[in-house]
Order: structure tokens, then C-alpha cells, then sequence
């Protein structure tokens, strides 16, 4: 016997934890789907594509967008202590010199509505 709970919505602290995981999932699903991403484990160009992920989708003011990367990464590779002291300050010169960028909505919503008429045809 199956259940349907889809019109029973999470609220506060639990839709929260609720985005952050299906994000992370996500960004993590499609890091994984890149050849050899193991190699990338250092490379600030998979840094900037993972902060640039989170940055673009989350909006709630709830969610550390830091600490979502650093489980992202924690998720993906074994970090030390070390490794995760490094990415975090690679975090911070990314967002203090303006290399993760927002895209405008506009943008955004013209690429869904673009795939997903290119999907139907």
C-alpha cells in the first residue's frame, strides 16, 4: 500500500533542512556525473561551479550558503581538516572579489522555459 503525503509541505526548520538536502543531492548528483570528478577535489573551477549552484538557488536567509558547499564538498571527497580549512578560505576570496556571480531571473526562467519547449518537440 502506498501513501500520497505530497499536501503534507515541511515548515520552518524542517523545510529548510528539506532544501538543503534536495540541493545538495542535486549539485552532488551532477558533480558525480563528470568524468574523473575525483581529480577535481582542488580545482577552484568545480569551487566556483558549486558556489555559483548554490548561490543561483537558494534564496532563504535561513540557510548558510557556506556551510552548504563545505557539506556539498564533506558529500563528495574526504576532506581533512586541513582541506576543508582551505576550501573555506577559498569560499571567502570567492565571494569578497566578486567571482560568483548572480544570474539575473530573467535569464533563469528563458533557459527553463527554453528547455522545457525544446523537451515537449
Amino acid at each position: 500500500m502506498s501513501v500520497n503525503l505530497s499536501y503534507l509541505a515541511p515548515k520552518n526548520s524542517l523545510a529548510v533542512a528539506s532544501v538543503k538536502s534536495a540541493l545538495s543531492a542535486s549539485v552532488v548528483e551532477r558533480v558525480r556525473s563528470i568524468d574523473d570528478y575525483a581529480d577535481l577535489k582542488t580545482c577552484n573551477e568545480l569551487l566556483i561551479f558549486i558556489c555559483s549552484c548554490v548561490e543561483n538557488t537558494v534564496d532563504n536567509k535561513k540557510i548558510c550558503k557556506k556551510t552548504l558547499v563545505l557539506d556539498i564538498y564533506k558529500k563528495l571527497y574526504d576532506l581533512s581538516d586541513e582541506e576543508r580549512a582551505v576550501i573555506s578560505k577559498s569560499i571567502d576570496f570567492l565571494c569578497d572579489n566578486s567571482l560568483v556571480k548572480k544570474i539575473p531571473s530573467i535569464t533563469k526562467y528563458t533557459s527553463i522555459i527554453g528547455n522545457y519547449i525544446k523537451g515537449k518537440f
